[in-house]
């Protein structure tokens, strides 16, 4: 049974009633942390279970985007692709047809720079305060609450969001217009997916060349070849504890979502005619991941896959 949690006093100038629609991985943690500085949740999932969990700690259960918007200070969507958010913001009963006018409709989830700057245009002309708000930091982050936000809005009314957004993370930063947001989690996606594949090619060669890889990672942790992927997110089980790669690859970032991102970056590189040629051979690995079935297994798994690797 999960215990309803305490709650720390937060003010708020736009007020504290929040229609929290996606309870995945990350946004159910993301859900928790702003139940805590005293936002009033009403929660909307497609899953019944992670429903019930909400309802558990507190929140509010609707039982469609219409309810989940309704009255609501802030609508907040955290779901995994753009058709999705489309179709949760633009749809029948969705976002936009029930949010109050002046309200604060803010986007966590990784989707089209383009999208969403079209999706803010439409919101905008109905009187809503629109946001791209993607994150960085990972289950882990989103958990303690120190996630970084990417902001895309008017400048105008960044400092509420970032108010609001300050119960789920520790780093804001306003990245400039609508759709700079995403802009910026497609570009750092693109250096993860691409970085953990090397963290994983050059742990794996040493691995075989016979030095401990747990060795091996606290060298490079100190060296040049530092970053997230190997200090904060290790791929080789047995390194860190609490990662998904200690967990048989669970709970973490999954193949698919990474293989989705990276065709956003691949359709946004062609949009503006850039041809990126690592990030078209990284796709190339987490598409073999999912075709053998590992779709929903986090991204680290990528490490196993290139340790069975011979060369022909």
């Amino acid at each position: 049974m999960i215990g309803r949690i305490c709650t720390r006093n937060f003010s708020s100038k736009a007020g504290k009633k929040v229609g929290f629609m996606g309870l995945g991985n990350m946004g159910f943690s993301m859900m928790r942390n702003c139940m805590s500085h005293g936002y009033e949740i009403t929660a909307y999932d497609v899953d019944n279970k992670v429903m019930e969990k909400a309802e558990e700690l507190g929140a509010k259960i609707a039982p469609d985007v219409k309810a989940a918007a309704t009255d609501q200070d802030f609508c907040l969507t955290m779901l995994p692709n753009t058709d999705i958010v489309e179709q949760t913001r633009l749809g029948s009963n969705g976002i936009f047809e029930n949010a109050r006018e002046g309200s604060y409709i803010i986007d966590s989830s990784t989707i089209s720079p383009i999208a969403s700057r079209k999706m803010a245009e439409e919101g905008e002309k109905l009187g809503f305060k629109i946001a791209d708000a993607p994150v960085s930091g990972g289950v882990t982050g989103a958990a303690a609450g120190t996630l970084t936000f990417m902001v895309g809005c008017k400048k105008d009314y960044y400092e509420e969001i970032e108010a609001f957004l300050k119960s789920m993370g520790s780093n804001i930063f306003h990245c400039g217009a609508p759709g700079t947001g995403q802009t910026s989690k497609i570009c750092n996606n693109l250096m993860l997916a691409i970085e953990m594949i090397a963290v994983s090619e050059g742990i794996a060669l040493g691995e075989k060349l016979g030095i401990d890889p747990a060795v091996l990672s606290k060298i490079c942790s100190t060296s040049t070849s530092s970053c997230w992927s190997l200090n904060s997110y290790n791929p080789r089980p047995g390194i860190l504890e609490g990662v998904p790669s200690s967990n048989n690859y669970e709970g973490g970032f999954g193949v698919s979502l990474v293989k989705k991102d990276l065709s956003i970056v691949l359709d946004s590189a062609a949009e503006v005619n850039l041809d990126l040629q690592f990030g078209t051979k990284a796709i190339e690995f987490y598409h073999e991941l999912e075709r053998q079935g590992k779709g929903k297994k986090d991204f680290g798994v990528v490490y196993q896959y290139i340790k069975s690797l011979e060369k022909k």
